[in-house]
C-alpha cells in the first residue's frame, strides 16, 4: 500500500497565491535591469549570491517575496546597495484593516473598529467612577 505525506500548508502554492503584486513585480523588474546591466544570467546570479535559479526567476516575475537579507546578498552579488535597488519603487500597500490585500493566506487582521470603540468605552467606564477622598476629617 503506499502512502502520500499530506501537503505542508508552507508550500510553493500557498507562499505565491497572492502574489504577484505591484510591489513584488516592481523590485523584480528593478533586479532583472540590474542583474542585465551586470551582464549577468540567472545562473551567475544564483552561483553568486548561492540561492537557486529559479528563486531569481520567481524574485524577477514578482511571484516571491524575498527576505531582506536575500535581497542584500543579491545586491552585493550585483555589486549594488538596497537602496539602488529599490529606487524608483513608489509602490505601496494599505493595511488589510484598510482595504488593502492580505499580504499571506492566513495573515491575521485587526479589527480597527472595535479595537477603537473597546478603548473608548474603558476611557469611558475609568472617568465615570466616582472620586473617592482618601483624606480623614
Amino acid at each position: 500500500m503506499k502512502t502520500t505525506a499530506p501537503k505542508s500548508s508552507r508550500g510553493a502554492e500557498s507562499s505565491t497565491s497572492l502574489l504577484p503584486n505591484p510591489v513584488t513585480l516592481a523590485l523584480g523588474q528593478n533586479l532583472k535591469r540590474h542583474r542585465e546591466a551586470a551582464k549577468k544570467t540567472q545562473v551567475d546570479l544564483a552561483y553568486d549570491a548561492e540561492v537557486e535559479r529559479s528563486r531569481i526567476s520567481k524574485i524577477e516575475c514578482g511571484y516571491v517575496n524575498p527576505s531582506l537579507l536575500t535581497l542584500a546578498t543579491l545586491c552585493y552579488s550585483l555589486g549594488i546597495t538596497l537602496p539602488t535597488l529599490f529606487e524608483g519603487i513608489t509602490a505601496t500597500m494599505k493595511p488589510v484593516a484598510e482595504g488593502g490585500d492580505k499580504r499571506r493566506a492566513n495573515q491575521a487582521t485587526l479589527d480597527k473598529p472595535a479595537q477603537k470603540l473597546a478603548r473608548r468605552t474603558a476611557k469611558t467606564a475609568a472617568s465615570a467612577k466616582p472620586v473617592t477622598s482618601s483624606r480623614r476629617t
